[in-house]
């Protein structure tokens, strides 16, 4: 094994921020090794980071960016290291959503954090390590990996954050805030974004009694943005996420931001959630889903299943 490599999303992050434009001079100066970093501005750039850092048998893999940026380089080590393990994983932050490393307990700037990691790697001091499963979604037009995910009103929320073109927390409060206040006037706008569907859900091996839903999700990490921590079974074990199912009305929704918020899990005969190794969707018409902060379009048809176990540093 061979060092510490770092691959680092010029676009990651908020603008405006003071580490952007200059976190990449910050970590090469840091790193001490021009070859150990590697800056990408596209997607189709990253497989190409991984082969050389795979040639190199890298020990560590840090990714400075967001839940995005985790995502995208996780999906090319799964296609380029195949059955092979991969090295261990540091989220270096400096993306939007930093999500994934709260989940774990990491935070700070990319430059301290990697700084922590050298530090220990160069005096062969044992890193501290969690583990978290790496999700498997096909959708039928792609097969791709990360960790948390969802659909329906869900993903409508979030599409119309990324459509106002911020979804920074402060925006994300005032647009919760406009739902709601939609909601209690009985709006049209707001039923319409909770609508139901026809569908059909398997979990695991076992097919729900359900005909109809109006969200879903899956995370095989705790947390999402604003503090709310609404998969808190995520790691229960090495080989399960947490799976949700939902046909809920807006109040419902409303009265559960508050078990999430503090990280339990509220108990309604419209919700499912429970942990699994696998969730099937099938709908009538094609699926569109938030995948770590990404959105896409499928099929009628989505599996989420287990791919890996990853070793994660927490310090």
């Amino acid at each position: 094994m061979a060092g510490v490599g770092v691959i680092l999303n010029r676009n990651a992050g908020r603008k405006g921020l003071p580490f952007r434009g200059n976190i990449g001079k910050k970590l090469a100066f840091v790193m001490g090794d021009p070859g150990s970093l590697k800056e990408t501005s596209e997607i189709h750039e990253i497989d190409d980071v991984i082969r050389s850092f795979r040639k190199r048998d890298i020990d560590v893999l840090g990714i400075s960016g967001g839940d995005g940026s985790n995502h995208y380089v996780l999906d090319a080590c799964e296609r380029i290291y195949g059955e092979d393990a991969f090295p261990k994983i540091a989220f270096l932050c400096g993306g939007t959503h930093n999500a994934h490393a709260m989940s774990i307990g990491v935070k700070g700037s990319p430059e301290k954090l990697l700084q922590n990691i050298l530090r220990t790697y160069h005096r062969k001091d044992p890193f501290t390590i969690t583990h978290r499963v790496l999700m498997r979604v096909d959708d039928g037009l792609r097969v791709h990996h990360g960790f948390s995910m969802a659909g329906g009103f869900m993903y409508r929320f979030y599409e119309e954050m990324v459509s106002h073109q911020d979804d920074s927390p402060v925006h994300v409060a005032k647009r919760l805030a406009l739902w709601i206040g939609s909601f209690s006037v009985g709006g049209l706008r707001i039923k319409k974004l909770f609508r139901t569907e026809p569908a059909t859900v398997w979990v695991g091996d076992s097919k729900l009694d359900w005909t109809e839903l109006n969200a879903f999700s899956a995370s095989s990490m705790e947390k999402l943005g604003l503090g709310f921590t609404p998969y808190p079974r995520a790691s229960e074990t090495p080989t399960t996420f947490q799976a949700g199912v939902l046909r809920i009305n807006p109040y419902v929704w409303i009265k559960f931001m508050w078990y999430f918020k503090n990280g339990t899990i509220p108990k309604h005969p419209d919700l499912y959630i429970d942990i699994t190794d696998r969730l099937v969707i099938e709908t009538q018409e094609p699926i569109s889903y938030v995948f770590d902060g990404e959105l896409f379009d499928g099929t009628k048809r989505i599996e989420i299943s287990t791919a890996r176990n990853l070793d994660l540093i927490v310090s």
